[in-house]
């Protein structure tokens, strides 16, 4: 298979000034660049930009895929971390979860990325319009306090299973669209996050939902600096307020901004519990699967000419897979009807069918793949 690469970078707070524009474009000849966004395919080479110093001039989200194991993602997060530095290393990982901060002010860039070689993910190919459209969504959950994408990469890219798990966000059971796409990304396994999430409680209406130390804090401020943030929710800034104040009243109160249960398991135990609920799952979805059989068997065993109709109608499709189709509905009329009675009878349709239609050989090896004996 050949290799590709696909760039992502995308403004979301503001369009880049000129400044930024020319050292956007700078960083490749061949990418689609604008004040909003920056995109590029790559089928042979790689982009040799400065990817944090992108998200330092500008973009606000970066999204790097390619199929030989690279799936970054890069947020700027203008206000800093939504916990602090220390409660931050319980879930950064070298390489894997990392915090960049800047230079001067409070910001930085919060990076994920497995330490992947080539064979690492499943999936060769990955459809990016859905997840380029949420990466603004997981940046503000971010930004006001969501712990729940540092979880769920370390619970990613974490293979030391001696390793104890760090605190467990509240709302894994149930994760919204933007975060289901980031667990679907980095492929991490339905029965894993379902045995992690049984130590998450539910998730709060509102990160925090602290009101004591909110009303103290805001108690602590003057007019001037209310009607200030107030202008700048009305500005269509109300993200960023709300962010910058989250990380006030943080400072301010030690205040966790997500609720939290103590993780109390080692990544090995997390693993064996996935297991029991693989196998718990596989069970259910078996049973429900030969439900789903037995009721269809039993229509079947209702009404032998109308499957045989049916088989028909498939034939007149003339393509490979509703003769398959066909083959399949007749081999499980046999089996609905039972013994030498219903052998005989999906044995007989399926020579009818031949007889009129003796050139699809097609048909004859779907028959033939089923166990009928057309002849």
């Amino acid at each position: 298979m050949s290799e590709y690469q696909y760039i992502h970078f995308a403004a979301v707070d503001q369009p880049l000034n000129d400044k930024q524009l020319a050292y956007m474009q700078a960083q490749s000849t061949r990418a689609e660049v604008t004040r909003w966004s920056f995109e590029n395919e790559y089928h042979y080479s790689d982009f040799r930009g400065n990817e944090l110093e992108m998200m330092r001039r500008g973009y606000d989200v970066h999204l790097h895929y390619a199929n030989f194991g690279i799936r970054k993602l890069m947020f700027r997060l203008p206000f800093g971390l939504p916990i602090t530095e220390k409660q931050f290393d319980a879930y950064a990982m070298e390489l894997c979860i990392e915090w960049t901060k800047d230079k001067r002010g409070k910001g930085g860039v919060l990076s994920f990325q497995a330490d992947a070689d080539s064979d690492f993910y499943c999936g060769q190919y990955f459809e990016f319009d859905h997840l380029t459209a949420q990466l603004p969504k997981i940046r503000k959950a971010l930004m006001v306090g969501d712990t729940r994408a540092f979880y769920l990469g370390w619970l990613a890219f974490n293979w030391n299973e001696v390793d104890l798990e760090p605190p467990v966000p509240a709302g894994l059971k149930r994760l919204p669209p933007e975060l289901a796409e980031f667990a679907d990304f980095y492929e991490i396994d339905v029965d894993l996050l379902a045995a992690a999430s049984t130590q998450s409680s539910d998730a709060p209406n509102r990160p925090g939902d602290e009101e004591a130390s909110f009303d103290a804090w805001l108690s602590e401020q003057s007019r001037g600096d209310l009607q200030k943030l107030m202008r700048r929710v009305l500005d269509g800034d109300a993200v960023a307020v709300r962010a910058e104040s989250l990380a006030a009243i943080r400072n301010a109160s030690g205040m966790e901004t997500w609720p939290t249960t103590e993780g109390t398991r080692t990544l090995a135990e997390i693993r064996e519990q996935a297991s029991k609920k693989s196998d718990q799952r596989k069970k259910r979805e078996l049973a429900a699967e030969q439900r789903k059989l037995d009721k269809r068997l039993a229509k079947f065993r209702e009404d032998p000419s109308a499957v045989i109709s049916e088989a028909g109608k498939l034939i007149q499709e003339r393509s490979t897979t509703s003769y398959h189709q066909a083959a399949k509905l007749l081999s499980e009329l046999g089996d609905a009807i039972g013994g030498e009675k219903g052998e005989r009878l999906a044995n007989e349709a399926a020579m009818r069918i031949v007889k009129k239609h003796p050139t699809l050989h097609r048909v004859k090896r779907a028959f033939k793949n089923e166990g009928l004996n057309y002849k």
